[in-house]
């Protein structure tokens, strides 16, 4: 597997506001964009030569499939998905696999979701997490919160703001 290199640009402030409005129009990330469009100035297409652009990936963690499936077939065209139906399955796949996001539900067979948000943050704390449980209280956000979860949405789960949460998510990742 070929490593990847960060190439950093100087742009002038004009131009890179422009082409944030253009990511926002077209609902991307301004990375995936500007691999595009050197890409293509180079006579290249995206998925040609190795300059396929990766997806982030991301582990949605439920045990109620309904859930699992509906928001991976939802995320699939945007972002690489895994999904697990427990925490000692979720903790195995993030052994093998590194994830940008972690989704996971609160209420879970075996390791709930806050054992294996305190699990994750051990191994691999730069792995951002969003819990979501169908039994919200005040305790349980601030609980989340205090073991890393960027975020608690309670079930049921509006897409919408799902991909929106993981816009965000990424972004602040990619920032930091």
């Amino acid at each position: 597997m070929q490593k990847q290199k960060q190439v950093h640009v100087r742009i002038p402030e004009k131009v890179y506001r422009k082409l944030k409005a253009r990511c926002i129009y077209e609902d991307t990330f301004m990375q995936h964009y500007v691999a595009k469009l050197i890409a293509e100035s180079v006579g290249e297409h995206p998925a040609e030569e190795g300059l396929e652009i990766q997806k982030n990936s991301i582990l949605i963690v439920d045990d109620e499939a309904i859930v699992r499936e509906s928001l991976k077939d939802w995320l699939k065209d945007s972002y690489e998905v895994v999904t697990a139906e427990t925490g000692e399955e979720a903790l195995e796949l993030l052994e093998k696999q590194d994830f940008d996001v972690l989704i996971v539900d609160v209420r879970l067979p075996g390791k709930n979701g806050l054992k294996v948000l305190r699990e994750v943050k051990e191994v691999k704390p730069h792995i951002k997490s969003i819990v979501i449980t169908a039994y919200p209280s005040v305790e349980l956000a601030v609980e989340a919160m205090k073991v890393g979860a960027v975020d608690y949405l309670i079930k049921p789960v509006v897409p919408d703001d799902l991909e929106r949460l993981i816009r965000q998510t990424l972004n602040m990742r990619q920032s930091e």
